[in-house]
Order: C-alpha cells, then structure tokens, then sequence
C-alpha cells in the first residue's frame, strides 16, 4: 500500500523523522507572509492531527506548548502525523496584535474566508482549504493574550453531526475540566466551527493569558495535544481524560459601566452562585463605583 503523503507548504512528513518548514498564508508588497510550520511523522499510515498557534498574535502558550510535546515524541511509536502551524497569523504574531495589523480584522471571525477579499479573508482561505485538505482533525489553540486571563477549557460546535459528536470526544481528551458545548452565532466565523460544519472534527483549546507564561500552562497545552492524539490514535496509549468534566453551553459577556481600576474577586474558572460579586472597578480616588455581578449561577 502507499504512503499518504502529507505536504503542507514546504514541509512534507518524512516516516519516522520530525520535519519543518513554512507555508504562505499571503504577501507584503516586498515580500510572502510565511509561518512555520513542523511536521511530526510516525512510521506507520495513520490519522494527521493538525495543531494551529497564535491565530490571535499575543496567544503563544500553545506554539510552545506544542514544541514541548514535539521533543518528547518518539516518532518511531507513532501511527499518524502531527502538523503543527506555529502562527496562523504570522503579522498579528510578530507585531503582537490580537486582530491582523494589516487591515485591523479579527481573523477568527472571517472563516471560511475569501480569496479574493481583503488579507485576513485571503489568509482565512488559505489556512481552511489547506487544513481541509491534510487533516483529519484539527487543534485551534488560544489563551487569554496579553489582556486577559482564561481558565483552561476545550470548546466545540454542538449541532448533532457526527463531526460535533466527534469533536466532543476529542474535546474530552484534552483532560479538561470544562468543556464549553457551542452554537453561539458570534462564533460561526471560527474557524473550529467552520471545519464542524464540513464534517471534520474540531475543537479550540483555551488556557492562562494575562501577558504571563508559567510552565504548568505550557504542559497544560503539550498534554491537551498529546491526549487528542492518543484518542485519534496516533500516539500509543489511551488520553486521561477528567472523570466527571464540567459540560456548558453558553457564555455571558459582562461589561463594566464605569471607567477605573478592576479588582477581580474570585479566581478564574471559579463556580459561583448567581448574584455573586465577582470584581469592583475602583476610581483613581480610591472610591469603589461599580460592583460586578454573575449573571448565571
């Protein structure tokens, strides 16, 4: 039987062998927009896994995360391929900007994309068609960024599909403790839901932020990746997901009134009961304006 071959940009899996190189995601007016891109490849023929960093530019626990497990891997016990694209949005990455500083757009609003539209649509395109066309199941990875502080979940797109009912499987084995079940219409641009919506498994995966990256986040993102890949069977052995995980289906923005200094009180990821006090927002005089209340419970 061949080989699949596997080719994403410069970077073809090689049996065996962890193997890199860039794809073109679009151009400056001198020169081509490129990410890393590492390729990790068993032996043997099986499922390829692909793994995306820093869609948004300040999210880059999962690009390190992903390198640790990398130099961990023994390709040689692996059936199946890991792709890794190291900055899905190489200008927001390198110019550490949540949204794309060439035309200010979120780009995990825009999938599927267009490529004939604007460069963040062009760039959405380009990473959905190439995903689509190597992956069996895709790793969307992000934290908090450089403003806020998130707790680790794993989120999919809930629409009764056999790809949703995969994509929960996957979303258990990241080992999270919440798994957030999603049909939001704000997310019908992600690209995790785009990818559901075409019958292949996706998930995101979220963790930490605030500008800071302590290790147990970085394994949290090695061990997310490595569990998926345990479950797609890829890497040996059985992920160890949580026993009784949190499953949700919403989430509610709150936003302050008043302008001032926010004083969180309850950690992040905390259970609270509706009504809850969950931050104040004082005033440079020192006089607290505003109290911040859970809306659910």
């Amino acid at each position: 039987m061949t080989k699949r071959v596997i080719a994403v940009g410069t970077a073809k899996a090689s049996p065996g062998k962890w193997t890199t190189g860039t794809l073109t995601l679009g151009h400056y007016p001198d020169a081509p927009i490129t990410t890393p891109v590492n390729i990790v490849c068993g032996r043997l023929d099986g499922p390829v896994l692909w793994v995306q960093s820093a869609i948004h530019g300040t999210e880059t626990g999962g690009a390190i995360g992903t390198l640790r497990l990398f130099k961990r891997l023994d390709p040689a016990s692996m059936n199946g391929t890991i792709v890794a694209i190291m900055a899905a949005n190489p200008s927001a990455f390198r110019g550490y900007a949540r949204n794309t500083p060439l035309d200010g757009e979120n780009l995990n609003r825009l999938f599927p994309g267009d490529p004939a539209a604007s460069h963040s649509r062009q760039q959405a395109s380009v990473l959905m068609e190439t995903a689509s066309g190597v992956a069996d199941a895709v790793m969307d990875l992000h934290s908090g960024g450089d403003q806020a502080v998130v707790p680790f979940y794993a989120l999919y797109w809930h629409d009764g599909s056999d790809a949703s009912r995969r994509s929960r499987e996957l979303a258990l084995a990241t080992g999270a403790a919440d798994i957030w079940r999603s049909a939001d219409d704000w997310l019908r641009g992600a690209m995790f839901a785009n990818l559901t919506l075409r019958g292949k498994p996706a998930i995101i995966v979220e963790c930490g932020g605030g500008g800071s990256l302590p290790e147990a986040q970085v394994d949290v993102f090695a061990d997310a990746i490595e569990g998926v890949a345990r479950e797609l069977g890829i890497v040996p052995g059985r992920p160890r997901p949580r026993s009784a995980p949190r499953e949700l289906s919403e989430c509610l923005l709150v936003h302050n009134v008043h302008g001032g200094y926010f004083l969180p009180e309850v950690e992040v990821g905390a259970i609270v009961a509706r009504g809850t006090v969950i931050a104040r927002i004082m005033d440079p005089y020192g006089e607290i304006v505003e109290e911040i209340r859970a809306p659910n419970g």
